[in-house]
């Protein structure tokens, strides 16, 4: 043993790893096998993804060796630096490459720029030259043509002069020396000459025309004015004579110890004091030409607004018709006015005009469009795809909701499939609106709101059993059959199992009844379990689904439910129990 002091000792075996070391080092094999593994399936796995790998193994080990950790972090920041620099060296590698190559191919650019600048400068050489020929031919052709014509003498104010070097306007250089252009823009301005001669006969009157009519509306307003002047002094003088009287018979009918000289006395000193008089005043009305003058400005209103639509100031008579006192022209007659108005295809109908306007100023007029004119303008402006015109409207609550209306806008949303979601969301609106019940716990479901609907229809307390059948056939989904058949919140099934098989059987959605059967049958005893509580469905029914499982090749659960309701037949027949005879009282009745 003395010979051995002083030496270092080596261990004679390997230090034996402890069980949690073992279990990291396989962790850490899996997780680089698996990795390796995903990134070569993959077709990603190389150089940089594996650095990638290994460096977060190295990471794994140093958050293990926590007496390293220092370290271990210093050598790996080292090992990150030089792969970041060595992939710097890459990129810097790449673009200078790339500018070497660009600087290669300026002289080879700047040559063919040269030559291509040369080319066009000779092409406006040859169109300049071309040009001054075009032009001396004109003016060679006009001289020609004002030698042959006599000259004219001028009976007008004189004429500017006019170039026939410079362009037409409204045609282009190329345009006035082209003989079919210039045929063309010569028809266009001879339509333009006979428009503007129809209209001097039509739309235009002579500046004596608005000099009389202008005398003739300040002798109407004089004449008004003294007629209300004349209309006050009247009244006043009524009101006073009025006044008089009654107090003249008040007088009469008392004991008369005030003398009628002082009891007039008195009622002239209160006079003052009187701001309303109500009694005159109602006694009055039938003088009092308000009524009258109010009867001819809605008739002089409707005659300004003809005058509008007979010249074709639709968007103008359209704006009238919504702001028309007492709603006069806000019905179904003038829309039809519109919708008669014939226009070309890339023109916006007028009718569109009146809808906008008379939607816009329905808050004004303090009620909502009716319900015919409110389906009318949903269909004209989904005809012309304004659909935002429709949101609008109903979002701002300015129409009168009705169950048609919400169909307009789904079937608008079947025929455009990219505005379904929108015409969905609107119709649930309104059909809620509207007390349409089944229909918007249709459009819920249509949208994927299943659950939603089904809260909707037992907190709703409306909801009948042909609703719910009705919600079956036009949505047959298997959440919703599912959800229909269940309990929800501790409340009985809307349907039973047997009622939605029949429903689901008159349509072409009857695959998924056979699948939710499967699912029951799957269960084991569920299946029996759902016939005998079904207390809706008669065992004629049952036979019935039996059958139409046979014909779509379910024959196992065919086989199965008939053995069922035979079964059940046999247990009421030798029961002697009245609680069993009353569990199958339904298969007999």
């Amino acid at each position: 043993m003395k010979s051995f002091r002083g030496k270092a000792r080596t261990p004679v075996l390997p230090p034996i790893a402890s069980a949690s070391d073992k279990r990291f080092l396989i962790s850490i094999e899996e997780f680089i096998d698996t990795e390796v593994e995903k990134l070569s399936d993959a077709g990603q796995f190389d150089a940089e993804q594996q650095c990638v790998i290994y460096g977060q193994v190295f990471d794994k080990v140093i958050e293990y060796c926590t007496d390293y950790k220092g370290l271990l972090t210093s050598i790996k920041k080292e090992y990150d630096t030089f792969i970041d620099a060595i992939k710097q060296g890459e990129t810097d590698a790449t673009h200078l490459r790339a500018k070497l190559k660009t600087l290669a191919s300026e002289p080879t650019t700047l040559v063919y720029h040269r030559k291509r600048a040369a080319e066009l400068a000779d092409r406006i050489d040859i169109i300049n030259k071309d040009s001054i020929r075009i032009e001396s031919q004109l003016q060679k052709l006009l001289d020609e043509e004002r030698a042959k014509t006599p000259p004219v003498e001028e009976t007008g104010p004189p004429l500017k002069p006019i170039n026939p070097s410079a362009l037409i306007p409204g045609m282009t250089r190329e345009d006035s020396l082209n003989i079919e252009a210039l045929i063309k823009h010569q028809q266009h301005l001879e339509d333009r000459r006979q428009t503007l001669n129809a209209d001097m006969k039509t739309k235009y009157v002579p500046i004596q025309r608005k000099q009389e009519l202008d005398i003739k509306l300040s002798l109407a307003v004089q004449e008004k004015e003294e007629a209300e002047s004349v209309n006050r002094a009247l009244m006043d003088s009524y009101k006073k004579k009025r006044v008089i009287a009654d107090t003249i018979l008040s007088w009469s009918r008392s004991d008369k110890s005030v003398t009628l000289y002082e009891t007039l006395g008195q009622m002239m000193a209160k006079e003052h004091e009187i701001k309303d008089d109500t009694a005159s005043s109602s006694a009055f009305d039938d003088l009092d030409p308000s009524k009258v003058l109010e009867a001819e400005s809605l008739l002089e209103y409707v005659e300004r607004f003809n005058e509008l639509f007979v010249s074709g100031q639709y968007k103008a008579a359209a704006v009238s018709a919504a702001h028309s006192p007492r709603g006069i022209l806000r019905n179904t007659e003038t829309m039809e006015r519109f919708k008669a108005v014939v226009v070309t295809n890339d023109e916006i109908h007028p009718l569109l005009w009146f809808f906008e306007a008379l939607m816009e100023t329905s808050t004004a007029a303090k009620h909502p469009v009716n319900a015919a004119l409110t389906l009318e303008g949903a269909k004209c402006a989904l005809s012309y795809d304004h659909i935002e015109l429709v949101v609008h409207w109903v979002t701002q609550q300015r129409i009168t909701f009705s169950e048609a209306l919400g169909d307009v806008i789904r079937d608008y949303g079947e025929k455009e499939p990219h505005h379904k979601a929108t015409c969905l969301a609107l119709g649930q609106l309104i059909y809620r609106k509207c007390s349409s019940l089944r229909k918007a716990a249709l459009c819920m479901c249509l949208q994927g709101q299943i659950q939603g609907a089904i809260g909707y229809t037992y907190q709703s307390k409306r909801f009948l059993l042909d609703d719910y059948l009705f919600l079956l056939k036009e949505c047959p989904t298997a959440e919703l059959i599912n959800g229909l058949t269940k309990e929800w919140n501790d409340k009985p099934a809307a349907l039973s199992v047997g009622q939605a098989m029949l429903s689901l059987l008159c349509t072409d959605h009857k695959e998924y009844g056979f699948q939710m059967l499967e699912n029951i049958y799957k269960c084991g005893e569920t299946l029996e379990q759902v016939i005998l509580n079904d207390v809706v469905c008669t065992p004629e029914g049952w036979v019935e689904i039996a059958e139409e499982c046979s014909n779509n090749n379910y024959r196992t659960m065919s086989e199965k439910i008939m053995s069922i309701v035979i079964s059940q037949d046999g247990v009421v027949e030798i029961s002697s129990k009245d609680e069993d005879a009353k569990i199958m009282d339904h298969v007999f009745m």
